[in-house]
């Protein structure tokens, strides 16, 4: 779609919340996606479907990636979508597909005068665990910034981050310049760097001055970016195998002046890497960005593996988490593990806190060589 900015601080924050893009247009003169379901409903894996990814130049449109449970036929599927008001999708949403390929759709606005391309994929979520071992070497690139992704035989997977509520904010930053980023100078190699940022100016009228830098294994949700930022952040993805100990190497030096309820305190910002996993078979098939401030606990957690000696280092330091299930009392159930029915997430931020907006800007967190050891 044609974007415009604005010229008034004021309609530009409006055009954030109301439209999750920065335009200004005409009346009906948007062209979005804004749900999607599939039918039939009860071959999903997951129970979310993510529409909101940022545009993919490999893909030349914005991809929708449905994850199907294992054995579903992709030659018969019929996927709907929500539309932005006086829009219109061809093919046309509820028609019948072939997906073991992508199938592109094109969404044209009321007027005519609009239209957004998406590629819609759709795959089985097969009985394989995710790779476990993290180089960091992979990015690709999404609109300004990178997305990292590990490939480990026939696995792989796609991190997640927050570079995409940062540029909203600040869109004409360089990848260089996101909060999670790579750095060439690697324990072995590249590796993952996470800074926090100031948000500048626009930033700051929201209430959200900082930006961590964060990567975990679930979705960034950009229509909650502004909103409900902790429900953004959407973490967890069903594994076969019961973790035991989350290692690699880090160092960290923290941010000269530390923000919190509106102002800089002398406090000392710290970092967090912490992993964990729960029962999904519950309904909750994610877990959000609330998890640290309720003490990384909740309902169906089964185990927790988080750093507890934090600190600067100008050195390569290695860390080995161990996951500890005892604190819970739940055991892990091995017919269920089989099915898919528990979920692994891995978060990683330059500032602990960084989810409620509080942290040094400049506190700057570099990881390599992750391993997750399972049984």
């Amino acid at each position: 779609m044609k974007q415009t900015y604005v010229t008034t601080v004021g309609t530009f924050l409006l055009g954030l919340t109301l439209n999750s893009c920065i335009q200004e247009e005409a009346p009906n003169a948007e062209a979005d996606i804004t749900a999607c379901s599939l039918l039939p409903v009860d071959c999903l894996a997951s129970n979310t479907i993510e529409v909101g990814l940022p545009y993919s130049d490999e893909l030349n449109a914005y991809p929708i990636e449905i994850k199907v449970k294992e054995g579903t036929d992709l030659s018969s599927l019929a996927p709907t979508f929500e539309l932005t008001p006086g829009a219109t999708i061809s093919p046309e949403s509820g028609s019948i597909h072939d997906f073991s390929s992508p199938v592109r759709y094109t969404v044209t606005s009321e007027d005519r005068q609009w239209h957004r391309t998406y590629s819609v994929s759709v795959t089985e979520q097969t009985s394989t665990n995710i790779p476990t071992v993290y180089h960091f070497e992979n990015v690709k690139t999404s609109g300004n910034y990178y997305v990292f992704y590990e490939q480990q035989g026939e696995h792989s997977l796609t991190w997640a981050s927050g570079n995409g509520g940062y540029a909203l904010a600040v869109s004409q930053a360089a990848a260089k310049d996101y909060p999670t980023t790579q750095d060439d100078n690697g324990w072995n190699g590249k590796c993952l760097k996470l800074v926090t940022r100031s948000t500048g100016s626009l930033g700051s009228l929201v209430g959200m001055p900082i930006a961590a830098g964060n990567l975990f294994i679930g979705q960034f949700d950009l229509t909650n970016a502004l909103t409900a930022p902790l429900k953004a952040t959407k973490f967890g993805i069903p594994f076969y195998s019961k973790p035991i100990r989350l290692t690699g190497y880090y160092k960290y030096k923290a941010g000269e002046q530390f923000f919190a309820n509106g102002a800089y305190t002398d406090q000392k910002d710290v970092f967090d890497i912490y992993a964990f996993f729960f029962d999904n078979s519950n309904g909750t098939s994610m877990l959000d960005g609330s998890l640290p401030s309720n003490g990384y606990t909740h309902p169906d957690m089964v185990a927790v593996a988080r750093i507890k000696d934090a600190h600067e280092t100008d050195e390569w330091t290695s860390f080995s988490l161990n996951f500890d299930y005892d604190s819970f009392g739940k055991g892990v159930d091995a017919q269920k593990l089989a099915e898919g029915k528990y979920s692994l997430g891995i978060v990683m931020a330059s500032s602990k806190d960084g989810a409620s907006f509080e942290g040094a800007p400049g506190s700057t967190l570099l990881i390599d060589e992750m391993e997750l050891i399972f049984e």
